[in-house]
């Protein structure tokens, strides 16, 4: 486990979450807005909240996009809530191992878990059976981030192009291989809805994390995969894999170089990845609002923000409700994906 502690020296500014631009808070500002503007964290601090760390369970292991992006928000977090928050990574089974713990766990409010749209959108559906229920064992904080993904080949397998790619899979039925951080994941729905909607037949391979099968892919143990920018950003300016397409019906401000895998021929390919915070059922409201609080003040820091376009990422925010009529949008959309791929039940 590792502890992120909170700074007292911090900086406000930056962009807000949907990109409007901040001007810099002075320490009187800060003081007054967490007084009038932030009555969740003022309130949840007045009667003493919180009165020790605060453990954050990630399905995912350290070092990957998903577990970088989670830290940097919740050290930023800590920082407002005045208490260090302790990461517990708790990888396998798509992400399944961890949000069973966190649902299992005290709801008050000193368990909080990062999901993401593996987690909460795509393994209710492929899954025959979880020990967890997306809906009812959690309590939504905060949407944090939303991110396209990308089309990823190992930089020795001569396709330079997605059609390129799609003609050289049709030409060897079977034989082409495409990562991904586990059954069920993110990147094995867009990988496996690629296949069926480009009409190839390719094998997947999974991993327990995007992390390690991005290293199988820049190694050529696999020859394609689709991840998240946010993971693979790094590795494509160092020249380290070849980028094709990106995942969504626009082009990607990151890499705004590539076109999307839908104007390359693949019509209606439309996938994003997103991450967000929860905690337990049964977590008392005024802990979850002070969550939320300290969550937004993350989003609009200038830590995060700078990360956020290094790697793609567009940071949302809002309220915990907003964020629970999103989850619930993303398990109906991700039913037809799921279908629409040809995924079996695991």
């Amino acid at each position: 486990m590792h502890h992120l502690p909170y700074r007292s020296n911090w900086r406000q500014g930056g962009a807000g979450p949907h990109g409007a631009a901040l001007a810099p808070m002075s320490r009187r500002a800060l003081l007054l807005a967490a007084a009038c503007g932030l009555p969740g964290l003022a309130g949840a601090q007045a009667s003493g909240y919180p009165q020790r760390p605060v453990r954050l369970v990630l399905g995912f292991p350290p070092g990957g996009a998903t577990d970088n992006s989670a830290r940097v928000v919740a050290q930023k977090m800590a920082e407002f809530l005045r208490q260090p928050i302790v990461v517990e990574n708790k990888p396998g089974a798509s992400g399944n191992i961890a949000a069973e713990a966190v649902a299992r766990s005290a709801p008050d409010g000193y368990t909080l878990f990062y999901t993401t749209s593996t987690i909460h959108g795509i393994n209710p559906n492929v899954f025959a059976k979880l020990p967890y229920d997306p809906v009812e064992d959690f309590e939504p904080v905060l949407y944090v981030s939303r991110t396209l993904l990308v089309l990823l080949t190992r930089n020795d397998l001569g396709a330079g192009s997605t059609d390129e790619l799609i003609r050289l899979a049709k030409s060897r039925p079977g034989t082409l291989s495409y990562a991904s951080a586990g059954p069920g994941s993110t990147q094995h729905l867009a990988g496996a809805l690629f296949c069926r909607q480009a009409g190839i037949d390719a094998l997947h391979v999974p991993y327990k994390g995007s992390s390690p099968a991005l290293t199988d892919l820049m190694s050529g143990q696999v020859d394609f995969m689709i991840d998240t920018i946010s993971a693979s950003a790094t590795f494509i300016r160092a020249g380290r894999l070849r980028a094709l397409a990106v995942s969504g019906l626009d082009r990607s401000p990151a890499l705004p170089q590539l076109p999307t895998i839908d104007a390359e021929g693949v019509k209606g390919y439309n996938v994003a990845a997103w991450g967000g915070f929860l905690v337990p059922k049964g977590t008392p409201a005024p802990i979850v609002q002070a969550l939320n609080s300290a969550g937004n003040q993350a989003l609009r820091s200038q830590e995060v923000v700078s990360r956020a376009a290094e790697t793609g990422s567009e940071l949302q925010g809002g309220t915990p409700e907003e964020f629970g009529k999103f989850i619930r949008r993303e398990l109906a959309s991700w039913k037809l994906a799921v279908a629409a791929a040809g995924v079996p039940k695991q």
